[in-house]
């Protein structure tokens, strides 16, 4: 894969992990809002998290978009790199980072969210 295509990648993946840090930030005030039973600041919250939700979809677009236009060959590498794939080369190494760093922060963001939907939503939620 070419430096460009790269680096593309990589810009989307860092709009990506501002996007996770931000839900993730107003996930944790809606679990403390929730715990407050204050319904006026969840609901806040709630409307809140929509903002990265639109963010993360539409990095989520151009990396598809990217992947559609590069060769099948570079294709296939850049969607084993989203899978978790090690660097083959030196010059896959940050954005093999960044995919990892991403994880991490949805690791922390995935069961918070399930805490506050099942608080929120009781035998309705989604993760039920």
């Amino acid at each position: 894969m070419e430096a460009p295509a790269l680096l593309d990648a990589h810009v989307q993946l860092k709009r990506i992990y501002t996007a996770l840090n931000e839900a993730l930030d107003l996930t944790r005030q809606l679990a403390d809002a929730v715990d407050r039973d204050d319904q006026i600041s969840a609901q806040m919250l709630i409307s809140m998290r929509q903002e990265p939700i639109d963010k993360l979809k539409g990095a989520h677009q151009a990396l598809e978009q990217q992947r559609q236009t590069l060769s099948p060959e570079d294709a296939a590498r850049l969607t084993a790199i989203l899978k978790g794939a090690e660097a083959a080369r030196e010059e896959e190494r940050p954005l093999v980072t960044q995919v990892g760093v991403n994880q991490r922060v949805l690791k922390q963001l995935v069961p918070l969210d399930q805490v506050v939907n099942r608080k929120l939503a009781k035998e309705k939620s989604i993760y039920n």
